[in-house]
């Protein structure tokens, strides 16, 4: 069975679902950045191993201060 090409995430903001290309989340554990694609609010996703080889994101709005 084919594992999906994206992964879908909603913006903890606005509530639209976007995606993230698989191959980008390689990185497990580590705080990654993107744009919610609806209203802009600037997202910190982090990667986390689920159940059965699935993949767990974790999404939060990133603060203007942080970083």
């Amino acid at each position: 069975m084919l594992k999906p090409a994206y992964l879908e995430y909603r913006c903890p903001r606005c509530g639209f679902i976007n995606a993230i290309a698989r191959d980008t989340v390689i990185d497990m554990y580590k705080e990654q950045l993107e744009d919610c694609q609806h209203c802009q609010q600037k997202l910190e996703i982090i990667a986390a191993n689920g159940i059965n080889d699935k993949i767990n994101l974790i999404v939060f709005e990133q603060d203007d201060y942080a970083k």
